[in-house]
């Protein structure tokens, strides 16, 4: 973080300024033009490296031992597949329990 300047004893006076957070008020000198200028830098690269994560479409599911992975089988939408351990199974679920079809 590029700091300006810190504020001295005879230094020259600067108007504060007031900022209200509910029942908190903030009183501080106004920025510089530079410290804004690089805070403004700094917040749009954030942005750009945001908008590069944000902007990939899907979910990346990573499968773990035991926790079973489930989809819609994309040729009939009533049939999920489950995925666990390395066995995939075609089925549906029952009552809350995953059936296989037999």
């Amino acid at each position: 973080m590029v700091l300006d300047k810190i504020i001295q004893p005879g230094a020259q006076k600067v108007k504060a300024r007031k900022t209200r957070f509910g029942d908190v008020t903030v009183v501080a000198p106004p920025p510089s033009a530079a410290m804004v200028q690089h805070h403004v830098k700094a917040s749009t690269e954030a942005l750009e490296r945001l908008a590069k994560r944000v902007a990939k479409p899907g979910v990346r599911l990573r499968a773990k031992k035991g926790v079973p992975l489930y989809s819609l089988d994309s040729d009939n939408p009533d049939v999920m597949i489950r995925k666990l351990n390395g066995k995939t199974e075609r089925g549906r679920f029952i009552n809350g329990v995953f059936a296989t079809a037999d």
